[in-house]
């Protein structure tokens, strides 16, 4: 419940502060100030499991919530201030649940609100044994035999570096604010934007990061402790890991209300995540095709 008091706390700070609009940077995804931009994408997609006994998420509605109010602004699942801004560079702080524990809780918010848009897969719906990670029968432990993992809320800022009209850069540091798993994590990644033909309503984005994960938030939800109640010999100590993730995104203007859309993304996991006895693959792969209507 603790978490619950400082996201209300910080809620309640951004909305006394806020002053100017963040849609400096203009572009078809910026929308007005004070207006809710609600999209609901409908087709066909995954996003796939990497724990043993995991099971992927199909993807065939998928809802996108944005609004802004000046300074304020809510992305999905992330809420947030920006204090500092210019033509080529702005900051915020923002507050957001950590999505580690999607993967041991179906009804987690990142898997009913974008969950494309955490930054984790790339490329074509991946098989049983594509990816798997080597580990014997014996050294596999399914999450329905372990400890309960706990949700939690993230706190830190976002800057992001404008390069060009196209290109742009960001990094963000976050960190535990509810006392969940006590640790830090640190989000960098290349945003690229093109429209190869002017007269064909047709936009690549592409994307390319890094997301390093502090131990101790890899050892709460990827360790293996006595708490879980497994044989001592399976116990296991999260380390630090840096993931490479990749993504591309094609999408086609129907109409004013309609886009057609073909996104993948993958991340790879960092053996501090994959030598442990609950990870059965190395990746984990998004991938959606379908249509998107603006309300």
């Amino acid at each position: 419940m603790k978490y619950l008091f400082a996201m209300t706390a910080l809620l309640v700070s951004l909305f006394s502060v806020a002053e100017e609009s963040l849609c400096q940077h203009s572009d078809d995804n910026c929308i007005s100030v004070d207006q809710w931009q609600v999209s609901v994408a409908v087709g066909a997609g995954v996003l796939t499991n990497p724990l043993s006994g995991g099971k992927n998420l199909p993807l065939l509605v998928v809802p996108y919530v944005r609004y802004y109010h000046d300074k304020f602004f809510l992305e999905n699942t992330t809420v947030g201030y920006t204090f500092a801004e210019s033509a080529d560079f702005d900051l915020s702080i923002i507050a957001e649940p950590n999505t580690e524990q999607a993967f041991f809780e179906r009804l987690h918010i990142r898997n009913l609100i974008a969950p494309g848009t955490y930054g984790v897969a790339d490329g074509t719906i991946v098989g049983e044994s594509e990816g798997n990670v080597p580990v014997s029968p014996e050294r596999t432990v399914s999450i329905d035999d372990i400890a309960k993992r706990g949700w939690a809320l993230d706190s830190g800022l976002l800057g992001h570096w404008y390069l060009n009209e196209n290109s742009k850069l960001s990094l963000q540091w976050l960190h535990d604010i509810s006392g969940t798993y006590q640790g830090s994590h640190i989000k960098a990644a290349f945003h690229h934007e093109m429209k190869p033909l002017a007269s064909v309503p047709v936009k690549f984005h592409f994307m390319a990061g890094l997301h390093w994960k502090e131990s101790s938030l890899v050892d709460y939800y990827y360790g293996l402790h006595e708490r879980d109640g497994v044989d001592e010999s399976l116990f296991y100590s999260g380390k630090s890991v840096l993931t490479p993730v990749v993504g591309a995104t094609i999408n086609y203007k129907l109409s004013d209300d309609w886009v057609v859309k073909l996104s993948v993304k993958r991340q790879f996991l960092g053996s501090g995540i994959t030598n442990s006895p609950l990870i059965e693959k190395s990746h984990v792969t998004y991938f959606f095709v379908g249509g998107v209507y603006a309300f």
